[in-house]
């Protein structure tokens, strides 16, 4: 009795969960090409509605599981759209992502029959929230070209930051657009939370406007606080200095040269940031990586990096760069390496001696 029962449940939250799927919106198994077909079809002309996820996505999934399969997103978006979806990061989807420019997930691009961009739709939403981004996307003056018109009609901090966060949304370099209106706009304007975030977020490090807004750093640190325009500036460029500094820039096709390191290491230099913080030396041992110093590098572990607490996550990401480097080592840098990792073991052999010495007196 008790298993009849447990599958009559069973078979019902099946039979619910595909009546709540199909009340959802209707994403169909179709190349983009025969959604163009069918989108075109002159007895029901429809726009296409392409859902951009990866696999790895927890936003994407769950609008997904959470917010497409209810009534009210099947209601506005099935009469509207042909929907399909694809992973960014396989097949057609790799193609999708390249012709139109996705680098944020998730993104729903909305085309029309042919193909072309309309709008598109960024970030996580619920169901109503959604909806209300698709209606704002489908007005014409809210399309890419619409408020292109709007800014350069009016050249303003009010038109300019909708059209520079348009491009950023498209793949497309908003900084000339924000260099622009940096050099019309008032100080409150452009010292602003909303344009700093946008203007420092997608800046080029280095560029010839990253330099401009550099020379107004400390305007920029009375108008946010200082550890978080320092933040901001460092975020930009922490990544692609860990890949050079472990020799992997070229497998994520990163590319700079040594002086370009040498510029970020300096400048990262003069904005002091906390010393005592493993990560802020990323810069200086990506210059000694590029440079092929390994003496130099070897040198700074000991001066620096030795000293941090060995639990710390980031003094492991650093030891692993300079474990790393044993391959290219002589014998005498082999010999500096391996000591330096003696020393290590040695000052955790302390730490332990001193936490069970703690243990031991507590009676």
């Amino acid at each position: 009795m008790k298993k009849l029962i447990k599958s009559l449940l069973f078979v019902i939250a099946v039979f619910y969960c595909q009546a709540l799927a199909a009340q959802g919106v209707n994403f169909e198994t179709l190349t983009l090409r025969d959604a163009m077909s069918k989108a075109n079809d002159p007895a029901n002309p429809k726009l296409i509605l392409i859902d951009c996820y990866t696999s790895w996505c927890m936003p994407c999934l769950e609008m997904a599981q959470q917010e497409f399969p209810k009534k009210v997103a099947g209601d506005y978006i099935n009469p509207k759209f042909v929907s399909i979806k694809f992973d960014m990061e396989k097949g057609e989807g790799k193609e999708i992502g390249k012709k139109y420019g996705v680098t944020a997930y998730p993104t729903f691009l909305i085309l029309n029959a042919h193909g072309q961009e309309i709008n598109r739709v960024v970030g996580k939403s619920t169901a109503d929230e959604f909806i209300e981004k698709v209606k704002t996307a489908l007005d014409p003056k809210n399309s890419l070209a619409g408020i292109k018109k709007a800014y350069e009609e009016n050249k303003s901090m009010a038109t300019g930051m909708p059209y520079a966060l348009a491009l950023y949304k498209n793949a497309k370099d908003p900084s000339p657009v924000l260099e622009e209106i940096f050099d019309k706009a008032m100080d409150f304007e452009r010292f602003s939370n909303d344009y700093l975030e946008l203007a420092l977020g997608t800046v080029k490090f280095g560029s010839p406007f990253f330099r401009k807004m550099m020379m107004y750093k400390a305007e920029m640190d009375q108008a946010m606080g200082t550890e978080v325009i320092n933040r901001i500036i460092f975020d930009k460029i922490r990544k692609d200095m860990y890949q050079i500094a472990a020799g992997t820039a070229a497998r994520y096709n990163i590319v700079y040269t040594p002086q370009q390191v040498e510029d970020i290491a300096y400048t990262v230099g003069l904005m002091k940031l906390p010393s005592d913080r493993p990560e802020t030396h990323m810069c200086k041992i990506a210059l000694y990586a590029i440079n092929k110093d390994l003496d130099g590098m070897i040198d700074y572990y000991k001066r620096y990096i030795a000293y941090f607490r060995q639990t710390d996550v980031f003094k492991g990401i650093l030891d692993g760069i300079l474990r790393a480097q044993v391959s290219k080592a002589s014998e005498a840098q082999k010999a500096a390496i391996k000591a330096y990792f003696e020393n290590n073991a040695k000052s955790l052999n302390k730490e332990a001696q001193q936490s069970q010495f703690q243990a031991e007196s507590i009676k």
